[in-house]
């Protein structure tokens, strides 16, 4: 008798566990239901036929709103969305190894203004400052030199496991004093892009229309690295690009050369 009493015990708990994963399951699917039911702030008819390209061009880039007395929540995950302020339209930008807030556009100074929040504008990298990725750049302008009469180019990855900069070398199709094509590398899922370095050769550091068009769209630092010539007087130009926008970064050719002192 206690045999079979402790078989159905086993089985009524087996049966209770069973129950409890079944409801999870449930309510998760009631919780997923509920949010792709939630209705996005576009305007058109809940029943137009096109209104599902919209919501997912929606879902791939929300605009919010920036509370006025709640606490702002930074966007978390990689992907960019749009603020909506009291001051004007803002951008945010995340990536591993990047947060980015700037301004798009400002409101006019008449007229009427969302009733929402502020936000401060920020860059913010997960390493800190541009001064760690120098050595790198160090290495790249030696590579450079080497390279010479010809244009040369590598990139610097953050590793999202080690949390830090890595130097990855690119396989160049083709090389010119003036122009340079690569391979861009795969990536493997714990590396990202942060630093897209490339050379002018003995030319001046500066960022060609061809530069703009390969840099459109990116997020990613780019810079250029020119004079590189023994004769020449060595050049950089930085800029943090973000999906069109461009910032231009200070930093002086000394950080990366030995630029020798006036007489």
């Amino acid at each position: 008798m206690e045999k079979l009493l402790a078989l159905f015990q086993d089985a009524t708990q087996a049966g209770l566990r069973d129950i409890a994963a079944a409801l999870e399951s449930f309510s998760r699917g009631v919780a997923d239901e509920l949010a792709n039911a939630k209705p996005r702030a576009i305007a058109a008819a809940s029943d137009d036929a096109e209104l599902p390209l919209d919501v997912a061009l929606f879902d791939s880039a929300p605009t919010v709103a920036v509370p006025k007395h709640a606490q702002f929540a930074p966007l978390l995950e990689v992907g960019h969305r749009f603020l909506m302020t009291a001051e004007g339209v803002f951008v945010e930008v995340r990536r591993p190894w990047l947060h980015v807030i700037q301004q798009l556009a400002k409101h006019g100074d008449t007229g009427p203004r969302p009733p929402y929040g502020l936000i401060m504008p920020k860059i913010e990298l997960a390493f800190g400052r541009l001064g760690v990725a120098i050595p790198f750049v160090q290495a790249f302008a030696e590579e450079a030199r080497s390279a010479l009469p010809n244009e040369h180019a590598a990139w610097i990855v953050w590793d999202q496991d080690k949390k830090e900069l890595a130097y990855k070398a690119l396989h160049v199709s083709s090389a010119t004093p003036g122009a340079i094509t690569f391979e861009r590398p795969e990536l493997q899922p714990h590396e990202s892009l942060a630093i897209d370095l490339h050379s002018h050769g003995v030319g001046p550091a500066f960022f060609s229309p061809q530069d703009d068009a390969d840099d459109a769209g990116e997020v990613k630092i780019s810079a250029v690295l020119g004079g590189l010539g023994d004769d020449g007087t060595p050049s950089v130009a930085f800029r943090l690009c973000v999906l069109g926008m461009i910032i231009p970064l200070k930093v002086p050719a000394s950080a990366v050369f030995k630029v020798p002192e006036p007489a």
